[in-house]
């Protein structure tokens, strides 16, 4: 038992040494990991307002746009803004601003064609 001369104690500080190390890279990795995913469901949560607002707006629609269109429409996880920005004959483009509880904005502008009776273009803005 004499004859260890002190090899144990060094080898079990740096195995120690080791998974400390490795253990606390994996709590960072989780952090940083976990601040992409809420980031992720934020936008995804802005995305399907807007998703939910094109869709009751635009239902029921025709050729018959009313001229001031504007409102706001609450749901369960944020708001949406709409609002006509430009209408001529066969074309209306109404702009869609989302918020989340989390104050997520998200923001397109959709092209409406009054004689197909949809939608024909999604233009997504960068929100500032």
């Amino acid at each position: 038992m004499n004859n260890q001369k002190g090899v144990v104690f060094p080898m079990v500080m740096i195995v120690a040494s080791v998974f400390i190390m490795f253990t606390i890279l994996m709590i960072d990795q989780f952090v940083i990991d976990k601040k992409f995913y809420k980031e992720v469901e934020e936008t995804l949560v802005a995305d399907h307002l807007v998703h939910l607002a094109v869709n009751e707006v635009t239902a029921g629609w025709g050729e018959d746009i009313p001229k001031n269109l504007q409102g706001d429409i609450s749901y369960p996880n944020g708001d949406v803004h709409y609002i006509l920005t430009k209408q001529d004959a066969r074309y209306a483009f109404i702009e869609f601003a989302s918020s989340t509880k989390d104050n997520r904005v998200g923001r397109i502008i959709i092209q409406y064609d009054k004689e197909l009776g949809r939608v024909v273009e999604w233009i997504e803005k960068q929100s500032v």
